[in-house]
């Protein structure tokens, strides 16, 4: 009898031991190698790969609770998507923005003020043409 309720230097707990040992090794070199495999997969693969695309949302506009208009840029395609919350589809394709046409700057606020008055008074109208 024991005093160590079954706990003793028995041989034949060592020779489990020694036996899972070279399984518990071979099972953590595969899960490296898978590991590394799959960092590996998504390395060359994954959305940082070589096969970048150009494309931006230029603006978008809500026209429901769930439904959208958005503008974007694509390989300096710009194009008009409808997106609902199940789906998005190709509206149209959208010609290039052409340059604003110039407008005259307006004047600051204090010279539309005196000009308001003065036409106001009489002196001179806002369009910049002649009294009647």
């Amino acid at each position: 009898m024991t005093g160590l309720g079954g706990l003793t230097a028995d041989p034949s707990h060592a020779s489990v031991f020694s036996g899972l040992m070279p399984l518990l090794v071979g099972m953590g070199a595969v899960v490296l190698v898978l590991g590394g495999l799959l960092w590996l997969v998504r390395r060359r693969f994954g959305p940082t790969g070589p096969t970048k695309i150009d494309c931006s949302v230029v603006g978008g506009l809500a026209v429901g609770p769930r439904e959208r208009l958005v503008v974007v840029r694509v390989e300096g395609k710009r194009l008009l998507l409808g997106v609902t919350g199940s789906a998005i589809g190709l509206l149209c394709e959208l010609p290039d923005v052409a340059a604003p046409p110039s407008v005259p700057a307006p004047a600051g606020f204090s010279a539309a003020l005196a000009q308001a008055f003065d036409r106001w008074r009489g002196a001179k109208p806002m369009d910049g043409g002649h009294a009647p």
